[in-house]
């Protein structure tokens, strides 16, 4: 894929279709961002790719990673824990002071040592409460939602981050009270995904689906960012 006659702004990866071959044309596109300084979005089998080969975005602070609970554990096995299939090693990039399990009890922590041992890149744990980091700050996402996850809801979150993510860089830290714009991008995205999700179900209820989500996204935005 080349970049040179076209105007592309932000890259998403997440398509769910196992870990195939294909996976090397990804790494290329990933390579041709890195080297354009593009950001990059990373969900799904994405995120598998990561957990194979971490050195793939180490230390590229424009890619922002959207792990749910299961791809949170396993990026954090394969990149914080000193545990292999072959026994306890040590990674060439990541510090000492990153290593250990997932701890149960501190998911902040957890989120703040993933993102500090992928050299801070910008990891958005999705859940209950979505939990973004940096490596340097530590943001909490309780925006009102409902009990309903749709399948398809983290792609809505993918796709608006990707804006929000081009936005917030063109505007640059003056504009985001010198948090990182990346930062600042991925808590948008978790309020405004969080938002859609609640007035749809407020409509749909339990047959809520992420097209009721996408309908909603006109008046989500209104209500969070231009009222």
């Amino acid at each position: 894929m080349s970049f040179e006659k076209t105007c592309v702004h932000t890259i998403g990866r997440g398509s769910r279709r196992g870990a195939q071959p294909g996976f090397l044309s990804w790494q290329g596109i990933l390579e041709a961002s890195k080297a354009r300084d593009i950001p990059v979005v990373i969900d799904a089998d994405g995120l598998w790719l990561v957990a194979q080969q971490p050195a793939l975005i180490q230390g590229y602070r424009k890619a922002v990673l959207t792990p749910n609970h299961m791809e949170f554990s396993r990026l954090h096995d394969a990149v914080v824990s000193e545990w292999t299939p072959k026994g306890w090693t040590r990674a060439p990039f990541v510090l000492k002071r990153f290593r250990g399990p997932v701890d149960s009890d501190d998911h902040h922590g957890s989120v703040l040592r993933l993102s500090q041992a992928l050299g801070n890149v910008t990891v958005v744990q999705k859940g209950e409460r979505d939990i973004l980091s940096d490596g340097q700050q530590v943001l909490v996402c309780s925006q009102e939602g409902s009990s309903r996850r749709c399948g398809g809801q983290g792609d809505l979150l993918s796709g608006s981050l990707g804006v929000l993510v081009h936005w917030a860089l063109l505007a640059g830290p003056e504009k985001t009270n010198g948090s990182s714009p990346l930062l600042v991008a991925a808590f948008g995205a978790c309020s405004l995904t969080r938002q859609c999700n609640h007035q749809a179900f407020q409509k749909h209820g339990r047959s809520t689906t992420t097209s009721d989500m996408i309908a909603e996204v006109g008046t989500a935005f209104s209500k969070l960012f231009e009222t």
